[in-house]
């Protein structure tokens, strides 16, 4: 028995579901990379631009001011100084030098004209030597002149594939890269 032709049925080609499968595909792909980013490569991305930002401002602080100011970096964080007559002190009254830890899971490494310092190792002997005094000594030196220590800092995180490389040069230009490590 033949259909009449006005019930003719009328479905979806191969070809149609084909494309259609192709593209909720490409749509699923692009939803699991997005929501499978790695929040801790983009707070050490987040953390590298903040660092970079504060010893610019940092250094044209140091040069407006006519004051030698410098950074004590340890493995979790960092602390802008200021020379004072007694040494090396804390910022007084600024907001943004203030001494900051980097969050959980993020380390950073310095290495200061090739040699890698001994984070958190000075502070120790300092203590040890020292009186009641918290004075740090400094890896990196911003000179009211507009040069500082050229220095390189990475950021990482044991967690992640990626590493973000922070440089500095003596007349306080700054880069910074990101390295997949695997």
């Amino acid at each position: 028995m033949k259909l009449p032709n006005s019930l003719s049925c009328n479905g979806f080609t191969l070809l149609e579901i084909m494309v259609v499968l192709v593209l909720i595909g490409i749509i699923f792909t692009f939803a699991v990379l997005s929501v499978g980013r790695n929040d801790l490569d983009e707070a050490m991305k987040r953390e590298t631009r903040r660092l970079a930002t504060l010893i610019d401002m940092a250094n044209d602080e140091a040069v407006i001011r006519g004051e030698e100011l410098a950074i004590h970096f340890t493995e979790n964080g960092y602390t802008f100084l200021v020379l004072q007559i007694e040494g090396w002190g804390e910022l007084q009254d600024d907001q943004l030098l203030k001494p900051y830890k980097l969050p959980e899971g993020i380390s950073v490494r310095i290495e200061v004209e090739g040699d890698p310092p001994s984070l958190g190792q000075q502070d120790k002997k300092d203590k040890k030597d020292k009186k009641a005094d918290d004075t740090r000594t400094p890896q990196v030196y911003l000179l009211s002149s507009g040069e500082m220590t050229p220095f390189s800092a990475t950021f990482r995180a044991e967690q992640s594939h990626v590493r973000y490389h922070l440089t500095a040069t003596m007349l306080g230009k700054l880069d910074w890269e990101a390295e997949k490590t695997f």
